[in-house]
């Protein structure tokens, strides 16, 4: 599976695409995942203390007529068993890099290198940055279901259907929306409405999550059988469809 989570701020995304790759984890399946945004989140979120750095910016280098390219030949799968960090349930994770610290062409260049890691067996779930600009420079290019988190919220739903328009430079991919933070049973159905795309899974509020991130810890540790953990399971069931 090569799913890419994309979405407006505090959506929820960080906190499902952690769960859905410890999940596939848990399968037996390895897990690459992908923290493309530059604020923290999917590390805590997967269980992991301190996430990796980013890629070192010697990796690769601008040349002209050229522009920001690798130093040297170097697989994805070399960067993912060099750089990656391990985490819960067979979860290896990559960074973008975080403020305060600014992300740097090199290290920038040598991550969307990894981003094409593709070794037989392998899942890839990315946790894109909040918003659109990120998606529509390619960075969901990776995935083979794109989907759309967002809450039962006019500024939420405006997101994710403008995210909805990279359908046409995805062809291959699936494109599904999860309702998150939903309080009611008519917010699932109704988001999907307004963004126009199958519904996948509705992930409802769960106080039990917001207390696991205040205190730092993985949701999936801290509160398994909550309400939000179980629906991620039922979700992941349809995305296995969706690939």
């Amino acid at each position: 599976m090569r799913i890419a989570f994309v979405g407006k701020g505090g959506a929820g995304k960080s906190v499902i695409a952690a769960t859905t790759a410890r999940l596939i984890g848990r399968q037996g399946h390895p897990v690459l995942a992908l923290d493309m945004d530059t604020m923290p989140g999917l590390a805590l979120s997967l269980g992991i203390e301190v996430g990796p750095d980013g890629l070192p910016e010697e990796l690769a280098e601008q040349r002209e007529g050229e522009g920001w390219v690798m130093r040297t030949e170097v697989s994805p799968a070399e960067l993912v068993e060099r750089h990656a960090a391990d985490g819960p349930d067979g979860v290896r994770l990559l960074t973008l890099g975080k403020l305060p610290g600014h992300v740097k062409p090199g290290s920038t260049t040598a991550f969307r290198h990894a981003m094409g890691f593709a070794a037989d067996g392998w899942s890839v779930v990315g946790d894109l940055a909040a918003g659109t600009r990120q998606a529509f420079f390619g960075w969901a290019g990776f995935a083979r279901v794109v989907v759309l988190v967002a809450e039962p919220t006019a500024k939420s739903i405006l997101s994710a259907r403008r995210l909805a328009l990279l359908r046409p430079s995805m062809p291959e991919a699936a494109f599904v929306v999860v309702a998150s933070q939903a309080r009611a049973p008519a917010d699932g159905p109704r988001v999907a409405a307004a963004i126009g795309l199958p519904l996948a899974g509705v992930v409802p509020y769960d106080a039990g999550v917001r207390e696991a991130e205040r205190s730092g810890r993985a949701p999936l540790d801290a509160v398994p059988d909550s309400p939000a953990m179980v629906a991620i399971g039922d979700l992941l069931a349809t995305l296995e469809h969706a690939a």
